[in-house]
């Protein structure tokens, strides 16, 4: 079976194919029709420095099953779906003593189709059912999920005082569960030219500042949080340390390329406030099913999120605007 995918290239190049999927799923697959594939920041660091050769590219992807292989029994055809980006294998000594969160057995896709294309083949396991959403919205599972993984794993309490760093979607989704479960202050900071952002920030029930200069010569924000849930850029966990209070706990998401992936910071205050640092890392990808409900109950934001929508042909101008705008985009997404 033909069908049409994207490919992209560093620094900024695509290309759209015609290439050729199975028309029978192999066993324990299943072909999905693409309804809504997200942009997230990893296609863009891809686009920008990752992809050093061409490769299909977008992994937030809401679909419908086409057609399933052999032993496949937890979808059948016709059901809408969105996909984990990586999903446990359930069988592996890690599976077996209750760790799936470090497995990754099954994914991620196969490289000839992905979130961009038309169709594309994928484990059936990955594929979780959905209803009472749209495409759109469903494809947010993935990145709200991560958002999802960064609040347990910061095991933010009611009361505790929380600085999110960097209001992109996964931060304005951790947000929103941060006011969710009780916290006392949620603070949203971002820069300046993040208007549509810290607009949302707002909406969700957090204090938004924008903040042009050092962290850490905010002389008001200095030592006033229980947690920094950060999504901005690595060079800004130093700074951001001087937020925490003492005992605090700063959980980090985020991939730095090259130099970029190096910090360093104080080793003595860093013990001897008790801060921590924690990694945030949702692969493989997990609670679709929770965040699919919350999204369906309004708790953490689906369609607030997107800002814009185009078509696969239209993908150089989802491009070129998720490099140069940075005021009025949210969530980009791709409807077929």
């Amino acid at each position: 079976m033909k069908t049409r995918a994207a490919y992209i290239k560093a620094p900024w190049n695509y290309e759209i194919r015609t290439v050729e999927i199975p028309d029978v799923p192999p066993p324990g697959q299943a072909r999905i029709k693409v309804d809504a594939c997200g942009l997230c920041g990893t296609d863009i660091a891809t686009a920008t420095s990752g992809a050093k050769d061409w490769q299909p590219f977008g992994h937030e992807i809401a679909g419908t099953v086409e057609a399933i292989g052999e032993n496949v029994t937890n979808v059948k055809v016709g059901d809408k779906v969105a996909l984990e980006s990586a999903s446990s294998c359930g069988v592996c000594d890690l599976c077996r003593d209750g760790r799936i969160d470090l497995c990754a057995a099954t994914g991620p896709w196969n490289k000839i189709a992905l979130g961009f294309s038309e169709r594309m083949m994928t484990p059936a396991v990955s594929c979780v059912p959905y209803d009472g959403l749209s495409p759109e919205v469903a494809s947010m599972a993935e990145p709200s999920g991560v958002a999802f993984d960064m609040v347990k794993i910061a095991d933010i309490q009611m009361g505790d005082s929380v600085a999110v760093v960097g209001p992109g979607p996964i931060a304005l989704s951790a947000t929103a569960l941060a006011v969710h479960r009780g916290a006392a202050r949620v603070t949203v900071i971002g820069h300046s030219h993040s208007v549509a952002r810290l607009a949302l920030a707002k909406k969700l029930g957090a204090e938004a500042l924008a903040i042009d200069g050092d962290l850490d010569k905010e002389d008001s924000l200095r030592r006033k949080f229980n947690h920094v849930l950060m999504t901005a850029p690595i060079k800004f966990i130093a700074p951001a340390l001087s937020l925490l209070a003492y005992d605090g706990r700063m959980t980090y998401i985020g991939i730095g390329h090259d130099a970029s992936g190096m910090i360093s910071f104080d080793a003595n205050d860093f013990h001897f406030r008790k801060l921590q640092l924690r990694a945030s890392f949702a692969s493989p990808a997990r609670y679709f099913p929770a965040v699919i409900r919350l999204m369906k109950a309004g708790v953490m934001p689906g369609a607030d999120l997107i800002s814009h929508t185009f078509t696969l042909d239209q993908l150089g101008a989802m491009l070129d605007l998720a490099r140069t705008d940075k005021a009025t985009t949210l969530k980009l997404v791709m409807t077929p």
